[in-house]
């Protein structure tokens, strides 16, 4: 009987191996089981001319990110992100719209999770992305980094403004970024970003990457020398600026590509309303142009505002008309859009 009992002993060991290793499994993809088979399959490449239809003025930024998204795609497993970027440049140059947008094409069932640095100005602010300790306020919350990603792997993370972050939150980004995972202080439970690709908005170093860009047509030496700027002019740690793959200068838009920005937002507008626009009179892309040019540091943010004043007294006119196509013309005296049968 004695072999018997060994037998019994040995069996229930390798079940409570299997359990526990089953339960690290379990961990390591955040509580939710990461497919990399889908994620082999997808394929971003498809949607570059889509982006840049979108995203006007950034076609070099479009391509580099895509490719390389691709590439992790191919190569995706545990412990390794789908891609972290830095996109550099002055306010209202599409960078937050690009990531989001990348979102929607990597991940059409889930919101991309938007991080506000400007929040997280305070060493405690640790606890807020990853969850405060068992026993202080709001533990029970979880981090809001950490939990969203537990209850949904496949994310984008857009880490807006990342140099007003206080170092020690810059710091929690080194092992997620590292390793793709981070044990959520609150639950104790690992959340993995394995699925997940990160990107960085920062307004600082922008002239000093004008010059860096207007000077080196060499993408990886580029990419070095804007890390070295970006420790020089926005004080980042080198330590975390290496653990991006790639750094890019986003710059204020060219003319037409303001222009094609404003009939992308007018079409757009007029959409909303189950209108389409066959036709806008150039003056009014040109006056959206100098108006922009007032608004400069705002980016082309500002401009999307100024076509909404510009549109919507005629939209109501053309609901009431039962117009579903327009032609928009100016009125030269007032200057305001009319309705061109």
């Amino acid at each position: 009987s004695h072999p018997f009992f060994v037998l019994i002993f040995f069996i229930i060991s390798l079940i409570g191996l299997l359990i526990r290793l089953f339960h690290l499994h379990s961990l390591k993809a955040g509580g939710n089981k990461i497919d990399f088979n889908l994620l082999r399959e997808k394929n971003i490449v498809r949607y570059i001319p889509w982006l840049k239809e979108n995203v006007r003025g950034h076609s070099e930024t479009i391509d580099i990110v895509a490719h390389r998204i691709q590439q992790n795609l191919s190569l995706s497993q545990i412990g390794r992100t789908l891609g972290s970027f830095i996109f550099v440049g002055p306010t209202g140059t599409g960078k937050t719209f690009l990531s989001e947008l990348i979102g929607m094409t990597l991940y059409p069932n889930s919101e991309p999770i938007i991080i506000s640095m400007n929040q997280y100005k305070s060493p405690n602010d640790v606890y807020t992305l990853l969850g405060a300790p068992p026993g202080h306020p709001g533990f029970e919350i979880g981090g809001s980094l950490t939990r969203p990603i537990q209850e949904n792997p496949y994310r984008l993370v857009l880490i807006d403004e990342i140099e007003k972050a206080h170092p020690d939150v810059q710091h929690c980004l080194y092992n997620i970024l590292d390793k793709a995972e981070s044990r959520e202080k609150s639950s104790g439970n690992l959340a993995s970003f394995a699925a997940c690709v990160f990107i960085a908005t920062c307004n600082s170093g922008v002239e000093s990457l004008r010059n860096v860009y207007a000077s080196e047509k060499n993408h990886l030496l580029r990419t070095a020398r804007a890390r070295e700027i970006l420790a020089r002019d926005a004080g980042f740690e080198r330590a975390l600026l290496a653990r991006f793959d790639d750094i890019l200068l986003m710059d204020e838009l060219r003319a037409i590509d303001v222009a094609e920005v404003a009939c992308l937002q007018l079409a757009k507008h007029w959409r909303r309303y189950g209108i389409n626009v066959d036709y806008a009179s150039p003056e009014i892309i040109l006056e959206a142009m100098m108006r922009n040019m007032e608004f400069k540091e705002y980016g082309v943010r500002q401009l999307s505002r100024f076509i909404q004043e510009l549109a919507d007294p005629v939209i109501e006119l053309a609901r009431q008309s039962g117009k579903n196509h327009v032609r928009l013309d100016v009125d030269r005296r007032s200057g305001k859009i009319i309705l061109n049968a």
